[in-house]
């Protein structure tokens, strides 16, 4: 089973950053781009600390495993480490697509917490 590990610190709570990765409404409002794949919650998550999801893609051909461990740094920082292995190793298309994948996981962090911090700018200006 190959296996990828990612570290990435934000400025945003814990409990954001939880409730944001456990929200199924992209999958729910457009579907087509879900086709095939489903995605689930393990049994063992802990809230506002870890959460484990269970990807598998069309036929079970491709699992991906992913562990998200959230620890708080500071009152409005935390520290995720992003932990991804997958039934397949050494095969460059499912490589390209798990890389892919995290990409896309580390990018949408990025964006969470351009949108908090430009929120809470936003909400300072105003006062």
């Amino acid at each position: 089973m190959s296996s990828i590990s990612k570290c990435l610190s934000l400025r945003v709570p814990a409990d954001v950053i939880y409730r944001s990765l456990k929200d199924t409404r992209l999958e729910q409002l457009f579907p087509e781009f879900f086709t095939g794949v489903t995605r689930r919650l393990t049994a063992t998550n802990k809230a506002n600390s870890e959460l484990q999801f269970t990807t598998t893609t069309y036929d079970s051909q491709i699992h991906i495993n992913e562990i998200f461990r959230l620890k708080v740094l500071q009152s409005n920082s935390t520290e995720i480490i992003y932990m991804t292995r997958t039934n397949i190793a050494n095969d460059p298309v499912v490589e390209s697509i798990i890389y892919t994948h995290i990409a896309n996981i580390l990018y949408a962090l990025l964006m969470l917490e351009t949108g908090y911090v430009n929120g809470l700018m936003e909400r300072h200006n105003l006062k």
